[in-house]
Formats: structure tokens, sequence, C-alpha cells
């Protein structure tokens, strides 16, 4: 062997000693990478499987990872379980949110897709992404507006005849009443007097 020949080799046996340490020593890291790659490559039910298998500890990158790989698939329900997990562990990531309203979208709830894109944007405003999906799902939620809610029932058995668009005519008709008042009062008071400059 010569002395290039085992330069190389040395060379070989030093990459897999560290490669070796980082399976090791950052397992979470090498899970991650490898779960990068076959997602890239669009082995999802690989990353499923990986992600299901390494999701031990509650992590809300690995339960969104677990998610999108489900989305990918069209498992969109056990992909909502997963993001519901992820949300509750990072209430505050707009991705998130971005990423259930993306699912919600999927299943065709968009009033939950609006709700959820809504709370992204409001997490992140310059999110052009959020914006348009948002109101791609505005527009959807117009052509299939959800069902009409069944009324309540009072204490004493009676149904509730009032909507929610009843209550806001209420709100409104009460905001009319109150600024005819403040002009009513206005009038009369007497207009103030104006000093003669002359």
């Amino acid at each position: 062997m010569n002395i290039k020949s085992k330069r190389i080799m040395w060379i070989l046996i030093i990459l897999l000693l560290f490669l070796a340490v980082e399976i090791i020593f950052r397992h979470r890291s090498f899970i991650n990478s490898l779960a990068n790659e076959l997602f890239r490559f669009g082995r999802y039910e690989s990353v499923e499987k990986l992600w299901d298998k390494h999701n031990k500890e509650e992590d809300p990158v690995s339960n969104a990872n677990l998610a999108k790989a489900r989305y990918k698939q069209g498992k969109y329900d056990e992909a909502k379980d997963a993001m519901e997990k992820a949300l509750k562990q990072d209430e505050d990531s707009a991705d998130l949110l971005y990423d259930m309203g993306n699912i919600a979208f999927e299943k065709e709830d968009y009033q939950a897709a609006v709700e959820y894109y809504r709370e992204a944007l409001l997490k992140d405003p310059d999110d052009e992404d959020i914006k348009a999906n948002l109101e791609l799902a505005l527009r959807k939620l117009d052509e299939n507006p959800p069902p009409p809610q069944p009324k309540k029932e009072d204490q004493d058995g009676t149904k509730q005849d009032e909507t929610e668009s009843d209550q806001y005519q209420n709100i409104l008709e009460a905001l009319d009443n109150l600024e005819a008042q403040v002009r009513q009062n206005r009038s009369h008071t007497s207009p103030p007097k104006a000093d003669n400059w002359w």
C-alpha cells in the first residue's frame, strides 16, 4: 500500500468515526437530518415511520414533522392529531397554526381553516403565504357556508330564536340609538357665542 492509499484510508476511518460519534451523541440531529432528506425525496411513509418510532419525547418539532408526513400522504385526521400535540407544546408558532389551517382546509372545514390562518397572521403579519391561504379559505367559506347551528333550548324548554345575525342587528340598532341621543343632546345646547372680531 502506498502513502496516498494509507492517507485516504485514514481519512475515511476518521470520517466514519465522526459519523459514529454524531449518531451516538447527537441521535436527535441525525434523525432530523435523515427525516428531512427522506421528506425531500417524497418518501413520506418512511418519514412517518421514522418520526413515529423516534417521537418518544414530547417535542413540537417532532410532532409537527410527523403531522406534515401524514398530511402529505392524505391522512388528515392523523395529521391533525399530531399537529394538535405540537400546538399544545408551542402555542405561539405561526408555522404550526398555518399548517393546522392547511389541514383544516384539506378536510374542507373552511371555518376552522379561517380561524387558524387568522391566528397565524396575528403572530406573523408579514407572511404572504398565510395571507393568500386566508383569502382562499374565506372565498371557499363564502361558497360553502357552514350549516346553521341548531337552536338552543332555554332552561324552561323554549327554543331561542335569536341567532348571531340578530345579535349583530341588535348591537347596530343600539349604536344607532346612542348616536341619535348624542345628536339630540347637541341640538338642545345653544351654539357657542362667537366673539365679534370687528
